[in-house]
């Protein structure tokens, strides 16, 4: 099956032209205007109706406005030719767009909303916060003023007055270009690591079929099989919105349905939640997974499963949180990265001495930039952490380990994004990690204080930038565009898209209140980074050997299953099905993965390549049809203020 992954990995091949397509101003500038209406839209969805759509791999925001640029550009090209946009320029919109999401999205600056001000509206003489950590926060990491908070949390104001404008100046400068450096150490790792992953290696890439598809000619909205996955798919979501507005119409459920409702005796009990889904889009992207790793994914779900029940059996179950899924899952995930490093290791070396070498012994011209500014930039970035770390207060030492042990999560999720396109919503902070393997007590109420602070970005990691940022390089190999015009584009919408954020979201935050009209914010994240410290300030901990044993054994089976995968060709098993299932990362997800596993198992048995490449275009539709319906319920809730049906959670 191997064979066939390399053979059916693109189906999309290469457009033949002399260079590269541009990427226009024109493109640019597009992308720069739809970047706040993108933002916008997506922070009322999720703050206010709880959509929570860039928890997926795949973004439904860009996705839309690419299908609609796509049709207006088809009607473009039948009365003025020579205006209609490339597939060049309709890319880089959606790269800029993607790119917005992910920076603004719930999980990442959205959650920052959630964090920034918790401690001070939430701090009663019960918990003690204000005797326990007020006195490590540094003051321009946060907003004082207690009238400035108590209308961001009740609403009925404006962001547009000069008294919060001022008091949010020093907070927005310092989370907008720590957010900056974040977003430009990820370039620079991506670029050094591009060649191998996406020309060497040729990994799957399976996020990227449908814009690249929809993008490549007029051919892709005539295939009739495109339509039927499409009109399938919509009339459900169809359906299902009509029943949310008028409860008469029947519903069909295609989302989480609690299995476990029916293994109530023991030992079977011991799964807990156990959900079913039927995501369409869920089935259509991993259609485009290999067979292994699909595979993998669903086994490793069921096992860890049976594995809970026999645990619970033979009365393992008992021992305080055994099997320790938590601490296996951080040690798969440095496990990953360690392999994913391992397998570039040549191209590194040979990378590294082209950077030091007088003359250079790679060509690095098509990279998205040079080699050695990639290098130099990756360390002007870690020094531009190191200071805003020292400044805030954190001792040097816990800053890099920190920012250390997050980047080697952020190389194993971008790595996994690339081959699986699964979705990553993992749970292993950086810090709870730090203090498993060294206790509270070494690292120090500051650190601790601070620190928590970061949780915004690193609770999830499911709209995660990095591996968003390394699809758009893949995209540009695939459709033959400059990878460094690209590059300007994506630097220019992560600005853009950090100014969105800030305005939007605090214009929405003042006038309808964090706790007043949002009934969708999050304050259980900012809960739980503080419910976290005070509990570690309350009763410090020591080193816990046990969890950092379980946290190796996660490790080792990492690297066991990438050593048969090695040694043996017919071996099935993939580590980041693992890594994915005791994370829970898979949970919703499991049971569309194993329906087009075995939808693709059995098109390849008896209608080979041939079949699979006649198949594709229906499992385009089935993702299309969830998210231009989805889309349009989204919008519809959005201009008429009322809560419509969501096709996810």
């Amino acid at each position: 099956m191997r064979c066939v992954k390399a053979r059916c990995e693109m189906e999309m091949s290469r457009q033949q032209s002399p260079q590269p397509v541009s990427v226009t101003a024109r493109s640019i500038v597009i992308g720069l205007i739809l970047l706040p209406i993108n933002i916008y839209w997506m922070s009322v969805a999720e703050l206010k109706y709880d959509s929570q759509a860039t928890a997926l791999p795949l973004f439904i925001y860009p996705v839309f406005l690419l299908f609609l640029l796509a049709i207006v550009n088809l009607g473009i090209q039948r009365f003025r030719k020579q205006s209609a946009f490339q597939q060049g320029e309709l890319l880089t919109i959606y790269v800029m767009l993607v790119i917005s999401t992910s920076v603004g999205a719930y999980g990442m600056m959205q959650d920052l909303f959630a964090v920034i001000l918790h401690p001070y509206q939430f701090a009663t003489p019960e918990n003690d916060w204000e005797s326990l950590f007020f006195r490590y926060i540094p003051s321009w990491l946060t907003v004082h003023d207690p009238r400035a908070i108590a209308a961001y949390y009740e609403g009925d104001s404006t962001l547009y007055t000069q008294r919060y404008i001022e008091v949010w100046i020093k907070p927005a400068l310092a989370w907008g270009s720590f957010t900056f450096l974040l977003l430009t150490i990820m370039h620079c790792i991506n670029t050094l690591v591009r060649r191998q992953w996406v020309q060497q290696e040729r990994l799957a890439f399976p996020i990227i079929q449908l814009p690249v598809a929809m993008t490549r000619s007029d051919t892709f909205f005539k295939q009739p099989l495109l339509w039927l996955g499409f009109a399938i798919v919509a009339a459900i979501d169809l359906m299902n919105g009509l029943h949310v507005l008028y409860p008469s119409v029947p519903a069909i459920n295609m989302k989480l349905y609690d299995i476990s409702r029916f293994f109530t005796e023991k030992p079977w009990n011991a799964m807990g939640t156990t959900r079913t889904s039927l995501y369409p889009f869920m089935i259509g992207i991993s259609f485009f997974l290999p067979l292994d790793l699909s595979f993998s994914c669903w086994f490793f779900f069921v096992f860890r499963q049976f594995f809970r029940v026999i645990s619970s059996y033979i009365g393992f179950h008992s021992m305080p949180s055994f099997p320790y899924f938590y601490e296996q899952s951080a040690g798969a995930w440095l496990g990953l990265c360690l392999v994913a490093l391992w397998l570039s290791r040549r191209h590194l070396v040979e990378v590294f001495i082209s950077i030091f070498s007088r003359q250079k012994r790679m060509d690095d011209s098509d990279e998205p930039m040079s080699y050695r500014m990639a290098f130099f930039g990756l360390i002007a970035g870690v020094m531009g952490l190191t200071i805003f770390c020292y400044q805030a207060g954190v001792s040097l030492v816990y800053a890099w380990l920190f920012f250390g042990l997050y980047f080697m999560i952020a190389i194993a999720i971008t790595r996994l994004r690339a081959e699986f396109g699964a979705p990553h919503g993992i749970f292993n902070h950086p810090l709870d990690m730090m203090v498993t393997s060294l206790g509270t007590t070494t690292i120090g109420a500051q650190n601790l204080t601070t620190m928590s602070f970061f949780f915004w970005f690193n609770r999830g990691y499911r709209p995660h930038p990095m591996p968003n940022q390394f699809e758009a390089f893949k995209i540009a190999e695939v459709a033959r565009m400059n990878n460094r015009r690209l590059l300007i584009a994506m630097l220019l919408a992560g600005i853009a898209a950090i100014i969105a954020t800030f305005w939007v979201d605090l214009s929405l935050i003042y006038r309808d209140g964090a706790s007043a009209r949002l009934g969708a914010f999050r304050h259980w994240v900012g809960g739980g980074a503080f419910s976290r410290l005070q509990r570690w300030l309350y009763y410090p901990q020591q080193t816990d050997f046990l969890r950092v044993g379980f946290m190796g054994v996660g490790m080792s089976i990492v690297w066991l299953l990438r050593a048969l995968r090695m040694r043996f060709l017919f071996w099935p098993f993939h580590p980041a099905g693992y890594a994915l299932a005791v994370s829970f990362a898979i949970d919703y997800f499991w049971f569309p993965f194993l329906l087009s596993w075995l939808s693709k198992s059995i098109i390849l048995r008896y209608g080979k390549i041939r079949g699979y490449q006649k198949a594709v275009p229906f499992f385009l539709g089935l993702i299309l049809g969830d998210f231009i319906m989805g889309g349009l319920w989204m919008v519809f809730g959005v201009i008429t203020q009322q809560q419509v049906y969501m096709f996810f959670i």
